[in-house]
């Protein structure tokens, strides 16, 4: 009697095949849908996570300028598809840089492919860079003359320790040789962007970096086409927005 309540007890506590079927099968749905969701929120963000790594690397550069009085170099390479912080390691005659031998990678950014994300010009779709008080253009590519990346197509950005009345560094481009010599203020902006699946030549999401050549200021922008201004960059300001 003993034994056929025990049996009872266990069958009733128990699950059918049927149940364990089901459970199974609810588990794997669920599973499927998650990753579905996790994979393409991880695509969505990939130009946002590239367009914080290189905002990161552009206020080092700022800073040590700043901290280190010497001139520091970003590289935005293309032919590498790297971003490279370098010290000039310039000394204090007028913070311009003595000797082309002595330049010091501080380190390095290895950038998604261009087929996930496009890192330099704005995609085909946007005709306008963010609504920067004084007009910001889109970086230029040239053939560099630094030995770091002699002969390849780079956009380069140095920040100099430069003070004025307002302290901050001045931002200016390569110059016309390894030494930097007659380099022009610049400010400029750098666009981040997935290429659209139907048309790889536009964005499914864009981002934008600009960089103020006056104050060395730098801002995160994103695209929003919901928005009903005529200018449909918004500040994103996100880590720190305005540095």
């Amino acid at each position: 009697m003993r034994e056929k309540s025990s049996i009872s007890k266990c069958s009733s506590s128990g699950f059918s095949v049927i149940e364990l079927i089901l459970v199974v099968a609810v588990i794997f749905v669920l599973s499927s849908i998650s990753l579905f969701y996790a994979t393409a929120h991880q695509k969505l963000y990939k130009p946002d996570e590239q367009a914080l790594l290189i905002t990161d690397l552009l206020q080092e550069a700022r800073q040590r300028s700043l901290t280190q009085r010497e001139t520091m170099r970003v590289e935005i390479n293309r032919d590498a598809n790297s971003v490279t912080l370098i010290d000039e390691n310039t000394t204090m005659n007028g913070g311009l840089p003595d000797d082309v031998d002595n330049d010091q990678i501080v380190r390095s950014i290895r950038l998604l492919t261009s087929d996930q994300v496009t890192v330099g010009s704005a995609p085909g779709q946007i005709g306008y860079n963010p609504p920067e008080p004084t007009p910001v253009d889109t970086c230029v590519f040239n053939i560099s003359v630094y030995p770091t990346s002699i002969a390849q197509s780079v956009c380069t950005i140095r920040f100099r320790p430069f003070s004025g009345e307002s302290g901050q560094a001045a931002i200016v481009d390569a110059g016309t040789n390894p030494l930097g010599t007659d380099a022009n203020p610049i400010s400029v902006t750098i666009h981040v962007w997935s290429p659209s699946t139907a048309t790889p030549t536009n964005s499914d999401i864009s981002r934008a970096i600009t960089i103020i050549g006056a104050t060395a200021s730098i801002r995160l922008w994103e695209f929003d086409e919901n928005l009903t201004t005529t200018n449909k960059w918004k500040n994103s300001r996100r880590g720190g927005g305005t540095y």
